[in-house]
């Protein structure tokens, strides 16, 4: 049996710890225990190079949850006039600045200098947290950059949330601002408000890339210049700087020991949090003791079922480490958001829509030499001239119009540096001789400039690892006009004039689709910038609205070079090779890269269209949509007797209807029934039904509760008939319905079917007719 576990042997841990934390717990001035303190003693006190208190350390025995001990702490505290308060059973451990909040979990403790810090701070507040905060006005204008700048409403209004939640004690807070509404900035205007009253005095902004740090610099360098910024680039920890920039792999390394201590920064912001809470570091960023900000650009999706499994994890661990979680409605609450739907709707975005053109090669895949070339296996693993050819020419076609008018800034969004390479030689092999002549005279420069340089890859691969200058060139010659980008522009790349995307890089990621997309939704009026188009050829966007992909076995047969096709599924998220990785079969064998020459495959256009981007945006930014349906109607409640009438649970007059049907459906909003039905994925949904719920006198199936109720409905009608045998197998199919993707018949060769005999097994239970049937059936179901 384990003798139990006494006060001391958390003692010898806390000793370990103190220790780590730099304390000398044999000097008394530093560290005392068994301090005479209220009706008993202080385990530890802690204090400062004036051997005056810091804090209360009281420690528990390892059975024993710490945070019970706080008013035994706090008493103490208060007696030895201690403005902090330390709880530990050696192996949970809480920090409590009693004055301001509660008690928080920490990994470990902070250094005496740190303390010490921490405590000059608030010797230097005027008062608690909300006086200090109410004597420092927002900043309405300012200097920056040369010129006065008036700060937005939104940018205000995240202040004054950030306030509000810091006030309330909150210590983890999440602000959502689409591309082009200056994160940053505003991110600088909180940090000076808070150093300016005293809140903070040291910051961590993180970023996943150097370049972003630098951008950063750039910004608080000028709007923060009383308050030094330092890149961290590795090597020993900078010590110059209040501000600090660095990567977190970069910080990764520089934690505890002779690196950052737990206490060091006093706010640490994570830039583009999204990618940033998962494995290692989301330890780095629980390492420190800090008011927690996370920035991003990315909306949280209003519809979950477009996300990946490993993409909802990473979405709900970001909401749940910055404490705004929702787990009853399955959403992230962030602390503010400003999507991009608003901001275009406030005139501070640029509106945009899409031109889908699908190629057959595309979307039908081919065969060469006998096998099989999957769609998703364009530009990663295979390429065909002409199938790039023909959607170039299309671009081309599309956009002729507007080039007329002025040559437009664009980015390609590729798959691979191979295809990539391909791109650029066949945009500038492409470009009519009209065009190029044209473009000459509108830019100035010779017509042989513009045919060689209209096009530049940029990757990271780019002028020898090295692509900076040719991004500078992108940004401010007027050639090139096209830049075809690897993962390198998609994220955090700031160029206003940009007006034209090319997707030709598939995603089923609505975070890496936004970051896409974000890039052409910045205002310019410097070259009257009215809209931006994203010319889509790999669907990512009608993707976003209709979660239903269909796949078709090739119909093409391409004339064999004598090489082996790439043999490959679907791209997924994150599931880019590098350029030199060449494919691997199953037979062991092994190619590189396969271009199929041009004149080998042919290919056409086998559909086309304009997607008016509505005003509920797409579906994965529909959730401002709705929050803003709600926000309305209840303000109406007040104000509006129809719906007064409504929540009443009386009878409207078709007049009366009709009037209220005009009065929602404002430019501004565009409420009404069809838009409504979309938002909210109800099809069958009235006017009704909608001011209903947003009442709260009724709610709505969800997608997945209707699609559940509508197969177990259809598994009833069918009950008689089923033996043991098929139920197993619906089982099965029922977890792929819930999916809401397409069934069909190629799905029963897969697992886990494939695992239980596949599509022959399912004929033999089902018969192939009835088997086409049922499949037939459960996409009406799923249509409905």
């Amino acid at each position: 049996m384990q003798p139990m576990s006494t006060e001391a042997d958390a003692r010898i841990l806390i000793d370990r710890l103190l220790e780590q934390a730099g304390w000398c717990i044999t000097n008394k001035a530093q560290v005392s225990t068994e301090e005479a303190a209220a009706d008993g003693r202080a385990d530890y006190l802690l204090k400062d190079t004036r051997s005056r208190p810091l804090a209360v350390l009281e420690a528990k025995r390892f059975a024993v949850d710490p945070y019970t001990a706080k008013e035994q702490a706090k008493a103490y505290a208060l007696t030895l006039k201690a403005p902090f308060v330390i709880l530990s059973n050696g192996q949970e451990h809480y920090f409590w600045d009693y004055t301001d909040g509660d008690a928080r979990p920490v990994m470990g403790f902070p250094s005496q200098a740190d303390l010490e810090r921490r405590a000059n701070i608030k010797v230097h507040r005027k008062g608690d947290i909300r006086q200090s905060l109410s004597l420092q006005p927002l900043p309405h204008r300012f200097d920056f950059k040369g010129e006065e700048v008036e700060a937005r409403p939104y940018q205000l209004e995240c202040l004054k949330k950030a306030d509000d939640a810091l006030i309330a004690g909150r210590r983890r807070m999440l602000f959502e601002m689409a591309t082009g509404t200056g994160k940053t900035l505003t991110i600088a205007m909180l940090m000076k408000r808070w150093l300016q009253t005293a809140i903070i005095s040291r910051v961590l902004f993180l970023v996943d890339r150097i370049e972003l740090a630098k951008q950063a610099k750039e910004t608080f360098d000028e709007y923060l210049r009383d308050w030094p910024t330092v890149i961290l680039y590795g090597g020993k920890r900078s010590l110059e700087g209040q501000i600090v920039v660095g990567t977190l792999d970069t910080i990764a390394t520089q934690l505890g020991g002779n690196g950052f201590g737990h206490g060091y920064f006093d706010l640490v912001v994570t830039d583009e949090c999204h990618r940033s809470i998962y494995n290692t570091h989301r330890a780095t960023l629980g390492h420190f003791d800090a008011i927690h900000v996370g920035l991003t650009a990315t909306p949280n999706p209003g519809e979950l079922h477009f996300i990946s499994e490993h993409e909802r994890r990473l979405v709900r661990n970001t909401y749940i480490f910055f404490d705004c979680w929702d787990a009853a409605k399955k959403e992230g609450r962030p602390t503010f958001e400003y999507g991009i739907q608003r901001g275009i709707n406030d005139g501070y975005l640029t509106k945009y829509r899409v031109y889908h053109a699908e190629s057959v090669l595309t979307f039908e895949g081919a065969e060469w030499e006998d096998e099989e070339i999957k769609p998703g296996a364009w530009g990663r693993d295979v390429e065909s001239e002409d199938r790039l050819k023909t959607i170039l020419q299309e671009y081309y076609a599309a956009d002729a119009e507007r080039a007329r008018v002025r040559p437009r800034k664009t980015i390609v969004f590729a798959v691979s540096e191979k295809q990539a390479s391909i791109l650029v030689r066949l945009f500038n092999k492409l470009l009519s001789d009209e065009d190029c002549l044209r473009i000459a005279g509108q830019i100035n420069r010779s017509p042989s400039e513009v045919r060689q340089s209209f096009a530049k890859k940029i990757t990271c691969y780019t002028n020898n690892g090295n692509p900076k200058p040719i991004i500078d060139e992108f940004k401010y010659d007027p050639l090139p006009l096209i830049a075809v980008s690897v993962d390198m522009l998609d994220t955090g790349y700031d160029q206003k004039d940009i007006e034209n995307l090319i997707m030709l890089r598939p995603t089923k990621s609505p975070i890496k689709y936004a970051q896409m997309r974000g890039r052409g939704s910045r205002l310019c009026p410097k070259i009257g910038k009215e809209e931006f188009i994203i010319y889509d050829f790999v669907g990512n966007s009608k993707r976003f609205n209709d979660p239903g992909e269909r796949y078709d076995k090739p119909k093409l047969v391409g004339v064999s070079p004598g090489l082996r096709p790439a043999e490959t599924g679907e791209i997924e998220e994150g599931d880019v090779p590098q350029p030199e990785t060449g494919t691997t079969y199953p037979e062991g064998g092994h190619r590189e890269f396969l271009t199929i020459a041009e004149g080998s495959l042919d290919d056409e256009i086998r559909s086309r269209e304009i997607i008016l981007v509505g005003p509920e945006g797409l579906a994965m930014d529909r959730k401002t949509y709705r929050e803003e349906w709600e926000k309305k109607v209840v303000e109406l409640k007040r104000t509006d007797p129809a719906v007064e009438k409504i929540f009443r649970g009386e009878e409207l007059a078709d007049d009366e209807w009709e009037a209220l049907a005009r009065r929602l459906n404002s430019p501004r909003h565009y409420f009404n029934e069809e838009t409504l039905r979309r938002a909210f994925e109800q099809p069958t949904g009235s006017l009704t039904d909608f001011i209903r719920v947003a009442l709260g006198l009724d709610h709505f199936l969800t997608r997945d509760e209707r699609i559940e109720k509508a197969f177990n409905a259809w598994v009833s009608e069918h009950s008689s008939s089923i033996n043991p045998a098929q139920a197993q197998m619906l089982r099965l199919l029922k977890a792929r319905v819930m999916t809401g993707e397409e069934i069909t018949m190629r799905l029963f060769s897969q697992p886990p079917f494939s695992l239980w005999g596949g599509l022959t097994r399912m004929e033999q239970l089902f018969g192939k007719e009835q088997l086409l049937e049922m499949v037939d059936e459960l996409n009406a179901l799923l249509a409905a």
